[in-house]
């Protein structure tokens, strides 16, 4: 049945790594509607519900695994989003070389793989040169949202957007306090009692040259 599902509306095509060029999300969507990213969609919950709820809005999705990201691409196009599109692709890869600066008004990381390990640490998608890169990518004022079920996890967001000049926290819940979201992960976390840690980083003004 999928095989059926024509995706390519819905889609954007990964720029090779012998490339250095940048997305034109004008050109994408053929408008100036904001932008919102959600970097690591896995079957695409919160990205289409998102879309559905906000048709002024424009929103695109990373996803690596390939079967996931077909998933989500052939649910948008039977839905007929004109404001979704979504690419398969490494998400370190695509915020670092393939975003343009300040263009994007919403970042959204959901449950990235926590990596446990300590020797795996490093493999973490929210460090340091991430914040540097979230800071570059977003307009004044823009949001990066982040959700974990990992402490040791939670912790690093925390101390990485805190120890960055261009960012303020704007929200903080753990646990009872945080409010549920849609992502699939976050429905089966919370069915295993696992404790939910939700963070809100604000943009603050680039300052004048």
């Amino acid at each position: 049945m999928g095989a059926n599902v024509d995706i390519s509306p819905v889609t954007i095509e990964q720029i090779p790594l012998t490339q250095d060029r940048r997305y034109e999300f004008r050109d994408v969507f053929g408008n100036d509607n904001s932008v919102e990213l959600e970097l690591g969609i896995g079957k695409g919950r919160f990205l289409i519900q998102q879309a559905q709820a906000r048709p002024d809005v424009n929103f695109v999705g990373v996803e690596w695994a390939g079967r996931y990201y077909r998933l989500v691409a052939e649910r948008a196009a039977r839905r007929g989003l004109e404001n979704l599109r979504v690419l398969r692709d490494d998400a370190a890869h695509f915020i670092r070389d393939t975003v343009g600066n300040d263009c994007i008004h919403g970042l959204h990381v959901y449950f990235p793989d926590p990596w446990p390990k300590a020797r795996h640490i490093k493999r973490r998608l929210v460090q340091p040169w991430f914040a540097r890169e979230a800071a570059r990518v977003l307009i004044d004022g823009g949001v990066v949202k982040l959700a974990t079920d990992h402490p040791d996890y939670a912790l690093q967001m925390e101390e990485v957007f805190n120890s960055d000049a261009d960012f303020e926290q704007i929200f903080r819940a753990i646990g009872d306090e945080a409010p549920e979201g849609v992502t699939n992960w976050e429905v089966k976390f919370r069915a295993e009692g696992r404790t939910i840690h939700k963070f809100e980083y604000r943009r603050k003004p680039r300052q004048s040259a």
